[in-house]
């Protein structure tokens, strides 16, 4: 009796916890001290992201400066970023001197904010295969670019730490040092000694006269932020619009639209126009979702009996459904349904309490080729039909 209800306990006790094989929790497979030390956290984990073209010379769109933080809010404690750089610059010279004359493609890291300033060179081009023949001599031809990678630390106030799962990164109730990344761009690596005055903190300007003087305060930390500068002309070129810097691509969409068509229809040719509003969901990552409620005049043509054109119009109340992939396919299909009403009717080409309804069709870009039925009452006088839309999106 005691051997069973030692067993019985035994089982009860193992069940309370399960094996690693049998736990949902997802363990990632540690990183290397090394990489722990120069991209840890890593690049893409960071939530705030912004790029600066053209940072070497006006009308020029060669160097590139790339800022990656850990939330939108660290931007405020930034230092002087080209004090920063300059400040490096003295012990990076001897290596990038020596790079000058080679056609290998470089990242160099450095990482700052540390007793001993660490440095750390990654050759992705161990034999260069390219050249080109000048004045009758073979030299070798870079066709890739150098990235200067700096990891530096600021200290943030314990509103505005950023939590990671790692014990080094845990919630604190005070001040934390929270790494940044700066990283350049440059033909080769030796343009990092030909940056213009100031020309790291007019891209830090110029980002904040984009977002005004309100918006790192009312922003949310734990949102998306990223923007693309043309610096040598000082246009933000992507995103189109300051309110898209968050979340870009899930920010939820209720605007006006517009689409045409051309369908066969009732054994005639049929011109279509479309208004109305259309709403996109927040979440595109993967697919695009959208809802529309549209008025679409339907216009048919014929001839009296003196042969003049007759345009009778013909109007419904649409509503529309599109759900589409993230492909990068000619065609596609696309999942499309709508539902019509007849709200407007001239001539005899449809009866009283006429619908029409629309079905997954295929799709190229802002063409869309859908099969469409019109039909009255429960399903009498079904009239199928084939339509093409172009969609203004």
């Amino acid at each position: 009796m005691m051997k069973k209800l030692f067993l019985c306990c035994l089982i009860i006790s193992g069940l309370a916890s399960g094996l690693l094989a049998q736990n949902r929790t997802y363990y990632a497979a540690p990183i290397s001290r090394e990489d722990a030390s120069y991209n840890y956290p890593r690049i893409t984990q960071g939530k705030a992201h912004f790029s600066f073209w053209g940072i070497l010379k006006a009308n020029n769109i060669n160097g590139t400066m790339i800022l990656d933080l850990n939330n939108i809010k660290h931007l405020k404690y930034l230092p002087n970023l080209d004090s920063l750089v300059k400040a490096i610059q003295p012990s990076l010279k001897p290596l990038l001197d020596s790079f000058k004359n080679d056609a290998f493609n470089r990242r160099i890291d450095y990482l700052s904010n540390t007793l001993n300033p660490q440095i750390r060179i990654l050759n992705y081009d161990k034999a260069p295969q390219q050249f080109v023949i000048k004045e009758g001599a073979m030299n070798e031809l870079k066709t890739t670019q150098d990235t200067i990678r700096i990891k530096a630390y600021v200290q943030v106030s314990k509103e505005d730490v950023s939590v990671y799962n790692d014990t080094r990164y845990n919630a604190s109730n005070k001040p934390e040092m929270q790494p940044f990344y700066i990283a350049l761009v440059f033909n080769n690596a030796s343009d990092l000694y030909s940056l213009p005055e100031n020309s790291l903190q007019n891209c830090i300007n110029r980002l904040h006269q984009e977002l005004g003087p309100d918006y790192i305060a009312n922003a949310n930390p734990k949102s998306n932020y990223s923007a693309s500068f043309a610096m040598f002309n000082g246009k933000m070129f992507s995103p189109g619009k300051v309110k898209w810097i968050k979340n870009p691509g899930q920010v939820p969409e209720l605007v006006p639209n517009i689409y045409a068509g051309m369908q066969f229809a009732k054994g005639v040719f049929v011109p279509s126009f479309s208004a109305g509003i259309r709403f996109t969901s927040d979440n595109r990552s993967n697919s695009t979702s959208r809802l529309y409620a549209m008025w679409e005049p339907h216009f048919f043509f014929s001839k009296d009996l003196l042969n003049n054109v007759i345009t009778e119009r013909n109007d419904f109340l649409t509503l529309r459904y599109i759900h589409i992939e993230n492909k990068q396919a000619a065609f596609d299909l696309v999942g499309n349904v709508s539902i019509g009403y007849l709200v407007s009717r001239k001539g005899n080409w449809f009866e009283p309490n006429t619908y029409k309804v629309g079905i997954p069709g295929v799709r190229s870009g802002w063409l869309q080729l859908e099969p469409e039925f019109f039909f009255h009452g429960f399903l009498k006088g079904v009239s199928p039909s084939i339509k093409l839309t172009i969609h203004y999106e």
